[in-house]
């Protein structure tokens, strides 16, 4: 596989993306898939591909989906991907989102789905919710506890509720360890918004 084309690709398209969905944050998805694949055997190729490539086709940055997703295949046939992986990849990254409530099928799919869970979470997870928030112009918070479009909800809302929802053992440890972090976070946030 010529991994540098696709990091080219996906370098092109998110490295100014200020929500938290940027390419630094696909390098750290495939740098968590490689905390996983160990214990496995899997298509290596298919994973580390799907974890470059997973955000270009997510609602939150694209809108033209049909075309994007044949830009992908384009990109990673061109990458030296046989068609069965190709296919295999565009599965995993339109199964994986969390707003779509789906799991994906394959292995190679529950590996990427909790490694991009995973991201969601800990210190970079606190992180990423504020500068998503931020860019969407949520509140960090709201003292009407009816208000959802704040960040602190979010992590009542989705954040706290992913270890488990995590598809292997080493994830659900990894995001046991992050949530309790966070939980530790917001606990002193409300202290100081008393």
């Amino acid at each position: 596989m010529n991994i540098d084309l696709i990091k080219a690709h996906v370098y092109n398209k998110l490295s100014t993306e200020s929500s938290g969905h940027d390419y630094l944050h696909a390098l750290r998805v495939v740098k968590n898939c490689e905390k996983f694949i160990a214990d496995y055997e899997v298509d290596i190729d298919v994973i580390i591909a799907a974890a470059y490539v997973h955000d270009l086709i997510d609602h939150k940055l694209s809108h033209n989906f049909k075309s994007t997703e044949e830009e992908i295949r384009d990109l990673l046939l061109e990458s030296d991907l046989k068609k069965d992986q190709v296919n295999l990849v565009i599965d995993i990254i339109n199964n994986i989102s969390y707003s779509k409530g789906n799991v994906p099928a394959s292995l190679e799919g529950k590996i990427v789905q909790d490694a991009d869970r995973l991201d969601a979470l800990g210190a970079i997870g606190i992180a990423r919710t504020f500068a998503y928030g931020g860019k969407n112009d949520r509140l960090i918070y709201s003292l009407d506890e009816k208000d959802t479009e704040n960040s602190v909800f979010h992590f009542h809302d989705k954040l706290f509720k992913l270890t488990n929802l995590m598809n292997t053992k080493r994830g659900k440890e990894l995001a046991r360890n992050r949530t309790k972090f966070m939980e530790k976070f917001i606990s002193e946030l409300n202290d100081e918004i008393k």
